[in-house]
């Protein structure tokens, strides 16, 4: 994106001239692209500043085969409720900014993705980490508490017919999606599938509103407080187990028994351990489904990003050692097998918030 166009474009749905004073994208966005625009609006003296975020498809699609007006009708429901996020403002199906590709577009919230200094080591640090990793599991266990039939995303989202059908759900919604998009048959990976079937939990630890992907790296966080929660495209209805799981390292912040008794405390109800030692292996099949369709675009010539073809071959070929590893392996020996190779959230890498 560049200047012009952007003003353009958001003078027209403003329908009032705006005047760019920053525009960066932020990093990586591989999946879908995330810029932050900050502009002034109305007369000159009287300008009026504000920030926006642009979230758009990537010219080769995102990597989870999810459509981006799922995740803008995510965060629209849930600007209705009390859980912290930023104001959806639009959705855009084919916009000429993007050359035809979808965008939705959310006020800018001030803050920081990520906690530069969180892996100090010190006692403050220590300390810190704690209180980081608290408030976190806190605002899991309010999203997991929500009302979400009431809420409304019933009217769009699969529901599981009960706490004991959603983790076969799960399964099996994402067993069909690799089928469509897989560009190999990795029967390695089938292999795997069916170790996942016999490893089932007996029932999800509550029916909850699940955000898919969380913690450092994926949340606005404004002195050390976590201001809006980010990246829903991955959000459905299922075992609160799964955010716990898919945390980006977050229960290795404070003591895990910890944290997940905390997080009891304040939900209300209990969290079987090994439900969570199956959905931390369950991330590594779903990980290596995103980056395999996210390959497609490169193979069928509409996207050759080198990054497309590094992730698409060589991180997906790591994930099927990994799923062949577990095969032989029982939840605990495949979740701590999985674990190891998680990356560590104490990291001082700066990138753009929003």
């Amino acid at each position: 994106m560049d200047r012009v166009r952007v003003e353009r474009y958001l003078s027209g749905r403003l329908g009032e001239g705006v005047r760019i004073t920053s525009l960066s994208q932020a990093f990586p966005g591989l999946s879908r692209e995330t810029w932050l625009v900050r502009f002034e609006r109305g007369r000159a003296g009287a300008a009026v500043e504000q920030g926006l975020v642009i979230r758009a498809d990537s010219p080769g699609g995102p990597f989870p085969p999810v459509p981006l007006e799922y995740e803008y009708r995510v965060y629209v429901h849930l600007a209705r409720t009390d859980i912290p996020v930023a104001r959806p403002l639009w959705f855009d199906a084919a916009p000429e900014l993007t050359d035809g590709r979808a965008l939705f577009v959310r006020d800018l919230v001030e803050g920081s993705t990520l906690l530069p200094g969180l892996g100090d080591d010190t006692a403050a640090a220590a300390e810190r980490r704690r209180r980081v990793a608290i408030e976190h599991i806190e605002n899991l266990a309010r999203l997991h508490r929500l009302d979400w039939s009431a809420a409304g995303f019933g009217s769009f989202m699969e529901v599981p017919a009960s706490a004991e059908d959603a983790p076969r759900r799960e399964l099996m919604r994402w067993w069909r999606v690799w089928e469509r998009v897989r560009t190999a048959p990795l029967p390695i990976v089938t292999e795997a599938l069916h170790w996942f079937a016999d490893h089932l939990p007996k029932r999800a630890a509550a029916l909850s509103l699940c955000k898919g992907q969380n913690g450092i790296g994926e949340e606005i966080w404004r002195d050390d407080r976590l201001v809006a929660l980010c990246d829903w495209e991955l959000a459905n209805l299922g075992d609160p187990c799964q955010d716990l799981a898919l945390s980006q390292g977050m229960l290795k912040l404070w003591d895990r028994a910890r944290l997940v008794a905390h997080y009891e405390g304040v939900a209300g109800f209990s969290l079987p351990p090994d439900n969570i030692d199956y959905y931390i292996v369950w991330n590594a099949f779903k990980s290596m489904l995103s980056l395999s369709n996210g390959l497609n675009s490169f193979l069928d010539g509409r996207y050759r990003h080198l990054a497309r073809a590094t992730l698409g071959y060589g991180k997906v070929k790591v994930y099927e050692h990994l799923l062949g590893a577990i095969i032989g392996l029982d939840l605990h020996g495949a979740a701590n097998l999985v674990m190891l190779g998680q990356p560590n959230p104490y990291h001082n890498k700066k990138v753009a918030g929003g």
